[in-house]
């Protein structure tokens, strides 16, 4: 009961925070909260955002399962074979740290226009720290977990599917939860700076217009989105945890 009255404050003192600086800074800076959630609600009854939302989603899935299956894959090859990850490692990391919107040009060039382009940019937003929380967790895999599983008679593929893959689940989990959050940054950062259609198009409209209310409204959709994403990996823990047990239990 108690986090939920917590909650319920956090939540009213970031609304008389948006409120204070929209009084402070007016509202060609800052959108009220009340002009803000009138336009949330315009854009949903209109049917306005809703093919703009699909866009921004299906991009948003289709780059978050490539970058998992590719970078899940790759982490899992790097991390269990110890001598690639020692070389790829560091050159992985190196490309991590590159801003990825100076490759948008590339990758505009490469996909065109389209929502091709979309999910490319999410795809590369998200595959690397997918690969690298995936790498990180495979080698911190218990020494003796392996033995054991020797030692009782499993085979590679068992072993890897009821022992190393539950010991590496909560390192999996971050990274996706990561991944997916960074994929979502890429998507909108796609459609920002070459789309027609999605919710950054409809930002960058807002921003040309100074439209603060549906800058404000957008923003509300992303972290609802947000708040979506987190309950998702929440359940996915508690489904990798139950699985875990249950693994372990077996064996």
């Amino acid at each position: 009961m108690r986090i939920y009255v917590d909650r319920a404050v956090a939540i009213f003192l970031v609304l008389g925070l948006w409120h204070f600086l929209s009084l402070s800074y007016g509202t060609d800076a800052v959108a009220a909260p009340v002009a803000t959630w009138q336009r949330l609600a315009m854009l949903i009854s209109t049917g306005f955002i809703g093919s703009h939302l699909n866009f921004t989603l299906s991009s948003w899935i289709v780059s978050v399962l490539l970058a998992g299956v590719v970078g899940l894959s790759l982490g899992l090859l790097l991390g269990l074979h110890r001598a690639s990850g020692l070389v790829f490692e560091p050159l992985v990391i190196a490309v991590s740290s590159l801003p990825k919107v100076t490759l948008y040009p590339m990758v505009l060039l490469m996909c065109g226009l389209g929502q091709s382009s979309k999910i490319a940019f999410g795809f590369i937003h998200g595959v690397l720290p997918i690969m690298l929380f995936t790498l990180g967790a495979a080698r911190e895999i218990p020494l003796h977990y392996v033995k054991t599983a020797r030692t009782l008679g499993l085979d590679r593929v068992n072993t890897l599917r009821h022992v190393m893959l539950p010991a590496m689940a909560s390192g999996i989990v971050s990274g996706m939860r990561l991944g997916a959050s960074l994929a979502l940054l890429g998507v909108i950062i796609g459609e920002m700076f070459g789309a027609q259609r999605g919710l950054g198009f409809v930002l960058m409209n807002a921003i040309d217009l100074n439209d603060t209310a549906q800058m404000a409204a957008v923003a509300l959709i992303l972290i609802f989105l947000a708040l979506a994403l987190n309950a998702l990996v929440r359940l996915l823990i508690y489904l990798f945890d139950r699985h875990t047990l249950r693994s372990f239990t077996r064996l």
